[in-house]
């Protein structure tokens, strides 16, 4: 993506209250303003702070894309130590200029305490990142694939009004995020911390994988494997494609390495690869992979097996659907869809499947009346006991997240999992 007249980037992207936010700016014109807000509910923002700043006149390189952009930090904020957790982003205007940037970044909880952490794909924000002309995508400055990504640059692939899949949707990531803060007080987390800090996400029930964690580096994975096979703890992967590319982090999680076209990673004697292609494939751990079949197109999900106790209360029926829309109207079914292989687990049961025709064009909605649309690009939602206080579930598409708290099938699907692997009843108070 090209330069802006007005743009920015957090030092890092997570913080915790009491931290000091370092804000990266830079600006062609006078008279420029950063809006700082916290994202209470569906696209309403609360007002934090505000920052007037000149001109900050700073040059581009071309190597930016991989190795950051290097600005001086052009403002600072203290989070309070009272500081809510959760989604944030600073609004950058100026009044010569037609649209405002954006820099988006997560806050933490103070003391967190819940049975139950949120693992936002961070790792997948610096992935889809194209400014500078590469990301792990595209690259405009030079032929084949890009091995490195910094998340020191300005994002231009995070939105909270999504119109493409090379963008990354905010809005339903952070829906996911906000439902289970509501009703579990759920921790926020970067998936990075699954390598970073392990030893903060060993006390947990239930483990929620938001969204579309695509990019796992082999100790994220080892992890988050170990966490639910030896310490017994849930995971709701709630979102599609996930644990796809093996990557390497550096620099302090600013660098990222993914080796597309199979080369060594640096410094070591291992290849780049899918998980699939390991010895350990996605599908044993989550129950589902990706895979290309439906891929861009959006639909309802078919009820499968009725009598499965996740559907208790719900009043569902043989071959009855669900999620015709979520949160943006769009069916929950969609983007990336997941479905079960060879390599899931025996004892995977497939509870419900998208009705997603095989191919279509980006953005295509289900119709009723067209036979197309008959599931063989459909996402699954599938469930994996692993012992009787420790499960997997897996709700197998990337837009599935635009459902919770807004289609009553899904939510109670999700509720009575986290029911009864955190013991709590269906408002997320604790069960007697």
């Amino acid at each position: 993506m090209l330069p802006e007249a007005l743009e920015g980037y957090t030092s890092q992207p997570f913080y915790l209250p009491g931290q000091i936010v370092g804000f990266h700016l830079k600006a062609k014109l006078p008279h420029n303003h950063l809006f700082l807000e916290h994202y209470q509910a569906d696209l309403e923002w609360e007002p934090i702070a505000e920052h007037a700043f000149p001109e900050l006149l700073l040059t581009n390189t071309l190597d930016e894309a991989q190795n950051g952009c290097h600005w001086p930090i052009g403002w600072e904020f203290t989070l309070p130590f009272n500081a809510a957790p959760g989604y944030y982003r600073a609004t950058l205007t100026n009044p010569e200029l037609e649209q405002p940037t954006y820099i988006h970044f997560l806050v933490g909880s103070a003391a967190p305490k819940s049975k139950v952490a949120v693992l936002a794909p961070v790792t997948t924000w610096l992935a889809y990142n194209a400014y500078g002309g590469q990301s792990l995508y595209r690259n405009a400055l030079s032929e084949g694939h890009v091995p490195f990504v910094s998340s020191q640059r300005p994002n231009t692939a995070l939105t909270y009004h999504g119109t493409h899949s090379l963008q990354h949707n905010l809005r339903i990531e952070a829906n996911i995020y906000q439902w289970f803060a509501k009703n579990y007080a759920a921790d926020l987390y970067p998936d990075f911390y699954l390598e970073a800090h392990p030893e903060f996400l060993t006390d947990y029930k239930v483990l929620v994988l938001a969204y579309h964690a695509e990019y796992f580096s082999e100790k994220m994975y080892r992890t988050l494997w170990d966490l639910v096979f030896q310490n017994g703890i849930s995971l709701l992967a709630l979102g599609g494609n996930q644990v796809y590319w093996q990557v390497r982090w550096h620099q302090g999680f600013t660098h990222l390495e993914c080796q597309k076209d199979g080369s060594f990673f640096q410094n070591e004697a291992k290849r780049g690869t899918l998980w699939r292609h390991t010895a350990r494939p996605e599908a044993q751990l989550l129950g589902a992979q990706f895979s290309e079949p439906g891929m861009g197109t959006y639909a309802p999900y078919q009820v499968l097996q009725p009598k499965h106790w996740l559907f208790a209360g719900s009043q569902v029926k043989q071959g009855g659907i669900f999620g015709t829309a979520g949160i943006d109207g769009l069916p929950i079914c969609g983007d990336e869809t997941d479905k079960s292989p060879w390599s899931s687990p025996d004892n995977t049961v497939v509870l419900a499947r998208g009705l997603n025709k095989k191919a279509g064009e980006e953005g295509e909605i289900y119709a009723v009346e067209d036979p197309a649309w008959n599931g063989t690009g459909g996402g699954e939602i599938t469930f994996t006991e692993v012992t009787g206080k420790c499960a997997v579930l897996n709700t197998g598409s990337i837009q599935s997240g635009s459902g919770l708290g807004v289609d009553g099938v899904f939510t109670r699907l999700v509720q009575n999992f986290m029911q009864r692997y955190t013991h709590t009843s269906n408002d997320g108070t604790t069960a007697g």
